[in-house]
This record gives C-alpha cells, structure tokens and sequence, in this order.
C-alpha cells in the first residue's frame, strides 16, 4: 500500500545551547516585571545636502504587562504632510501633543528609571537619538538595551556558517505604529518563551548553566498575562 503523506524532516539547531539560551532569556523576561519596552518609528527624508535624516519620529515605551506608559511624537523641525502622517502610522491625538526631543529624552529617562530596557534593535535605537541629538543640538544619551531581535536570531538558528553568525529574523508586525511594534515584539518574547527547551546531547566540553531547565510560571501568571497576544487563548 502506497501513500502520497510525507514525513517532513525534523531541522535541527546547528547548536542547541544557544537555542536553550534564547528560550530561557525569554522565559525570565516572561516571569518579570523589572523591564520595560522601546519601540521608535521613524520616517527618513533627504535634506540640503543629500543626506538621510530622521524627520517624523514617534516612539512608544510600554511596560512588561503591554500597558502603554508614554507614547509621543518629537517635534518635527519642517511640516509633516498627511500623506507622511498616514504612511507613518501615527493617530493624530499624537501629532497634537507631541513633545520636544529634551522633554522626551527626559521623560523616558524618568519612566526607566532602574528598570531594564528591551528593544527589538538596539542599535537603531541608539542611532535614532544620536542623531536627533545632533539635529537638536543636545547632548548625546547612552540606550544600553537588550535586543529581542538577537534572541530571535539566535532562537531560529538559521545560518550557512555557524561561524558567521545567524541570520537576521523579520519581526511580524501587527500594525505600523510604534505600539504596535511594541506588542509584536512582546508576542516573539512569549513565543520563544514557551517554546521546549532542546535536550540534545552537547558535543564537547562544559555545557554551562544552559543545560538546567529553567521553570517558570508561564502556565499561571505568563499565561494569562499575554493571552491577549496569543488569539484570546
């Protein structure tokens, strides 16, 4: 008896540790509420010179539990028009109370506080207000953030060469604002946290804190807190 089923073949991670990494990042972020999550979205035009500048940036910073704690747009230096405004995805209650880029370096600094900041990619991050710093004449402010858009990389383990690294995963968006952006990139953390950890058997040497299982409450309190991300489930 023949059939046209086919077993798909399981793909393995090129290193199981690193996964496992990943996965228990996620898990501990899941279990805490001593972090807090950036998402800036920006819209680039060519000034005098030819060269690329931020001109219509809005951000959103929101806390473990996806609640919005302050979402703004910084004060454009040249109009914005509609069709920008509607490309950007930014409501226009955010237009009319949009700050300028002290206040909102200051504010954010102030909602931190001593809170651990996640982001999807740090380095944009940083680029952003480095150059809105310049722009603005202020002083520069250093973002140090942990990036979910690595863990995921490293999580999937898409790569050709072990050596060079991941690949680069996209980031599902949900929508186009800079919230929105927030709780897609909530969504990866609870998907990667509730992913099995690999029990494959490590090559060589000493596999590190990595090999202990961590268990936390993701069937209880996580659970229900991001059941909203997960379909209503």
């Amino acid at each position: 008896m023949t059939t046209n089923e086919e077993t798909q073949p399981v793909v393995k991670h090129p290193n199981p540790i690193d996964k496992n990494r990943s996965i228990v990042w996620a898990r501990y972020h899941v279990d805490s509420d001593d972090w807090v999550l950036l998402a800036v979205k920006v819209t680039r035009h060519a000034n005098s010179e030819g060269k690329e500048i931020p001109t219509l940036v809005t951000l959103a910073l929101v806390d473990h539990d996806g609640n919005t704690l302050f979402e703004t747009m910084i004060k454009a230096s040249d109009m914005v028009s509609n069709d920008e405004i509607a490309e950007h995805g930014v409501d226009q209650s955010i237009i009319f109370k949009a700050k300028s880029f002290q206040e909102v370096t200051e504010k954010l600094i102030k909602l931190i506080d001593d809170k651990t900041l996640v982001s999807w990619d740090p380095a944009l991050i940083q680029k952003t207000f480095d150059e809105l710093a310049e722009l603005h004449g202020a002083a520069k402010t250093r973002w140090k953030s942990h990036g979910v858009a690595g863990e995921l990389s490293r999580f999937v383990g898409k790569t050709d060469n072990p050596h060079n690294g991941y690949e680069p995963q996209p980031l599902p968006l949900t929508g186009i604002g800079a919230v929105d952006e927030c709780k897609s990139v909530i969504k990866v953390m609870a998907e990667i946290a509730k992913a099995s950890q690999a029990t494959d058997a490590v090559g060589g040497g000493d596999p590190g804190w990595t090999a202990e299982f961590y268990k936390p409450k993701i069937s209880a309190t996580a659970k229900e807190k991001f059941k909203g991300f997960f379909g209503g489930k």
